[in-house]
Formats: structure tokens, sequence, C-alpha cells
């Protein structure tokens, strides 16, 4: 009997911990609740706003508060207006799936596979696209070339240094040029030679300009090149995809 008494203190301690825990548990999933309605609200004033981008991040924030799967419907039609595709197709099964007895099934459901044949057709046109491109630059060997979308990268090392012997050149000249009349030698505080623009700075001057004209003469014919051959290729919708055809 006495050992009973001696027990009976601690299981009403246990039980009162119980209960703070379970009370303080249900104050936070209060807290929660208040502060999903409030994101809730404010999310639909954005919608109605067309704000779609405000409105998908309050309806996130309502639905990691609340977890309510009903939220995911927000957030589908939100995503969906910002055309971001595999966004809304997530919210949306989500929705279907978690929902008990959800009241838009049929609308959502039909969203859906609208959704699934748009994502369907565009990765279709992408790799389509991808195969087109692959085609395009390969030769008749299957060695790869430059279309009409990039100069040749010989074209592009070639220029790049007649471009540095320019600037090289040029500076050169500037130099000499700055540097006519200067003082060379200095003697007591007073000039005995003078510097003097030589042959060598025009002639330096001048391969610069050469080297010059000549880069953006082959960045411009390169160029011209690219363009009248795209010009050639010819792009055709088929059943089987995209088919690419000209003169390369």
């Amino acid at each position: 009997m006495g050992k009973r008494r001696a027990i009976l203190p601690v299981v009403l301690t246990v039980c009162a911990m119980s209960t703070g825990s379970a009370t303080e548990v249900a104050a936070q999933a209060g807290r929660n609740d208040a502060a999903a309605r409030d994101y809730f609200e404010r999310g639909r004033a954005a919608f109605e706003q067309a704000d779609y981008e405000r409105a998908l991040v309050f309806f996130r924030h309502a639905y990691r508060l609340s977890e309510r799967p009903e939220l995911q419907y927000n957030i589908g039609v939100a995503a969906d207006r910002l055309q971001r595709e595999e966004e809304a197709l997530e919210a949306f099964e989500s929705y279907l799936a978690n929902t008990p007895e959800p009241t838009r099934a049929a609308e959502v459901q039909e969203r859906i596979e609208a959704l699934q044949s748009s994502i369907r057709e565009r990765d279709a046109t992408e790799r389509a696209l991808v195969e087109a491109t692959v085609e395009s630059r390969a030769g008749p060997t299957g060695t790869s070339f430059d279309d009409g979308g990039r100069l040749p990268r010989s074209t592009i090392a070639g220029a790049s240094v007649l471009g540095v012997v320019g600037i090289a050149g040029v500076s050169a000249m500037a130099v000499g040029l700055a540097r006519n009349g200067s003082c060379a030698i200095t003697v007591d505080a007073e000039c005995t030679t003078e510097r003097s623009t030589t042959a060598w700075t025009y002639v330096y001057g001048g391969l610069g300009i050469a080297a010059l004209a000549g880069s953006a003469t082959w960045f411009a014919i390169s160029a011209k090149r690219n363009k009248r051959r795209a010009t050639e290729t010819t792009w055709r919708l088929t059943p089987t995809g995209l088919s690419v055809s000209g003169k390369f």
C-alpha cells in the first residue's frame, strides 16, 4: 500500500506533463492555422490583382503551415497562369490524390490532361530541334562544320591575332608621336638632346592600321559567307520531326 502511494504522485506528474505538451501542440497548431489563413487571403488578393508570382508564394506558405491538400488547387492555378507547366501539373495531381472528395475534380482532371499534352508536344519539339541542329552541323562524311549561326574558329583566331597586331602597331605609333620633341638628355637642367619621330614610327603605324583593316575584313567576309549559307538552308516540318536541307 505504501509503494502505491509513492507511485501515485509520479503518475500524476507525468499526466500533467503530457497534458501541458498536448496543450502547447494544440496552441502551435492554432497559430499555424491562423497564419495559413492570413497567407491564403494575401495570396487570393494578389491573384485578383494578376500578381501571380506573389500569389504563388503566399499559397505555398499557406500550404506549408496548414498542409491542407485543397490549397494545392490554388498553387496549381497560380503556377498555370505563370506558364510553369510542370509545377502546375504536380500541384493539380497532388490536389486530386490527397483531397478527400475534391469539388473541382472534373475541372482539374481536364487541365491535367491539357498540361500533359502540352509538355509532351514541347519536349518533342525540343528534341526535334536538337536533332535538326546536329544534322545541320554534320557534313556528308560525318565531320562537323559551322553554319550560319556561328563564325568558324579559324576566323575568330586569325582575325583576333591580326587585331592584336594592329592594336600594338597603332599604339607604338601613338607613343612615338607623343614623344616627338620631348627631352632625351638633360645637362645642368637644360635639355641637350630632343627625341624626334623616326621612319619606324610610321612603319609601325602603317602595319597596325593594315592589320586592323585585315581583321575587320576577315570577320566581314566570314559573316557574309555564313549568312549566305544560312539562307540556302531549308527547314521543313514533317510527320516524323523537323527536316533540314540545303547547301552546306
